[in-house]
């Protein structure tokens, strides 16, 4: 069962409202897949939207009221959970930490009107703010409710964190091992540099991971196809690489 069924299904054991942690982990993968392609503005706004709806999540927990997710207030929901007890750390934690954290990230987005983009762009460490708080809270959520399995909580943590390729097995000298067969070079090629995405690879690295005579050939082809960008630096995907790999390399559910 992959990373995020596990976690949905460990919170719904627990009580929680089925449709506001689903909603709530597709917001993060919506925010981790546009930090991906390096839309700032998307990360930004489905932040906020991610917070509107831990703050649903805490309440769900600590009430067990039923929540509308299509009509959160924000402000109102922040200073109810303000106000609930903190008698334990966990508590703390679940009612003050993590609100405090999820304000910070809707305040970008208000202050910097992404939701209605007008003169000013969000930039690049606003977003990377918000991408590490939405790890950061989710994270907590994992530690707060996998009490009984922490091992289980770790490797919850690290997928989260850590953008994997479930084809690619990388070892301790950064060697790879592409663990489908049967892709052709120019695949296996597109998901290399997914996997050290966004590093620029330089030739010599990109050859070493990707073993073929034919590799010029190959860079020459996917430039020409607009999938990579290369210069005296090395290689990288474009975004319209990072779709290709994702749409037609990657399975469904990784």
């Amino acid at each position: 069962m992959a990373a995020y069924e596990r976690f949905v299904t460990e919170l719904i054991s627990q009580g929680i409202d089925k449709s506001i942690i689903e909603r709530l982990i597709e917001e993060y993968r919506t925010i981790k897949r546009a930090h991906l392609l390096g839309d700032d503005e998307k990360v930004i706004l489905h932040s906020a939207k991610f917070s509107d709806l831990i703050l649903a999540l805490i309440k769900n927990k600590e009430t067990k009221t039923t929540i509308d997710i299509n009509n959160i207030h924000f402000d109102d929901l922040l200073q109810e959970i303000l106000k609930y007890p903190k008698t334990t750390p966990e508590q703390v934690l679940l009612t003050l930490a993590i609100p405090r954290v999820a304000v910070s990230v809707y305040t970008i987005r208000s202050k910097k009107n992404v939701a209605h983009v007008q003169t000013i762009d969000p930039c690049f460490i606003d977003s990377f703010y918000c991408i590490s708080s939405c790890d950061w809270m989710l994270s907590e959520l994992a530690m707060l409710f996998y009490t009984s399995d922490p091992e289980e909580a770790k490797e919850l943590i690290e997928s989260f964190v850590t953008k994997k390729v479930p084809l690619i097995e990388e070892f301790e000298d950064k060697s790879i091992v592409i663990l489908k067969k049967d892709l052709s070079l120019a695949q296996e090629t597109l998901l290399t540099l997914y996997h050290f995405y966004p590093q620029r690879l330089t030739n010599p690295f990109l050859f070493k991971l990707v073993k073929s005579t034919n590799m010029y050939q190959t860079l020459q082809k996917l430039e020409d196809e607009r999938l990579v960008h290369r210069n005296s630096d090395g290689n990288i995907l474009t975004k319209l690489g990072v779709k290709q790999v994702e749409n037609t390399i990657l399975p469904r559910e990784a």
